[in-house]
């Protein structure tokens, strides 16, 4: 007969485990250490979740979605494409990582311990990917929305490294002057941003480069 679940136990395991990870962390915490803490027996925590990896999850993603419900609110009131781009950088490189102890440092450490048998998923990253993407698009200059999920995707790679820094470092945070220097780069007109010449113009460059050092020598 297949074990009825309850909703305040599910609610009691979630809580328990928030109130671990954010103190110990994912590493030191164990499905023992939850169902000590949620006042249920560790078999029972397996009743409602198939890993610890599986809790894990079903917190960090209402806790992601939620940081990024408040930064779209935000940007709501901001019409400066250039603002706009600082604000999405300032929450993605300093804010959530730091937010609640540094929370989201629980993601990484799980994603660097999970194997196949944990049933880890990308999913959640590839939505957050493509609305980060979406946030991009209304940012950058039309030359460049094309590749917003790329610019979307080394965006959360760096945000990766400051979850990781935030406790590594003592708190650390990306800095501002580091917000600014690459928000300039993606909001720079394409002519201000050092592309390299076509090959029509680099010939063009080298005949007059000739021209220049014949009449050189015949001056000579």
């Amino acid at each position: 007969m297949a074990q009825i679940k309850k909703k305040e136990i599910r609610r009691a395991i979630l809580d328990a485990a928030y109130k671990l990870f954010s103190k110990r962390g994912y590493s030191d915490t164990n499905i023992a250490n939850i169902a000590r803490t949620a006042g249920v027996a560790p078999a029972n925590v397996y009743v409602y979740f198939p890993s610890k990896l599986e809790i894990l999850f079903s917190i960090y993603k209402p806790w992601l979605t939620k940081q990024f419900d408040v930064l779209e609110r935000s940007l709501q009131r901001i019409t400066n494409p250039r603002q706009r781009l600082r604000k999405i950088l300032s929450t993605l490189w300093r804010e959530i990582p730091s937010a609640d102890n540094g929370f989201a440092n629980n993601m990484m450490q799980a994603i660097s311990a999970a194997n196949g048998r944990d049933g880890y998923s990308p999913s959640l990253r590839l939505a957050i990917e493509e609305r980060l993407a979406r946030l991009l698009e209304d940012c950058l200059p039309s030359t460049d929305r094309k590749n917003a999920r790329d610019i979307a995707r080394i965006m959360l790679m760096a945000f990766d490294g400051y979850a990781l820094n935030f406790h590594l470092k003592g708190g650390a945070v990306c800095p501002p002057r580091h917000l600014a220097l690459f928000a300039d780069i993606l909001i720079a007109p394409p002519q201000g941003r050092g592309r390299l010449p076509s090959a029509k113009a680099q010939a063009r460059g080298r005949t007059s480069r000739a021209a220049a050092d014949g009449r050189t020598r015949v001056a000579g």
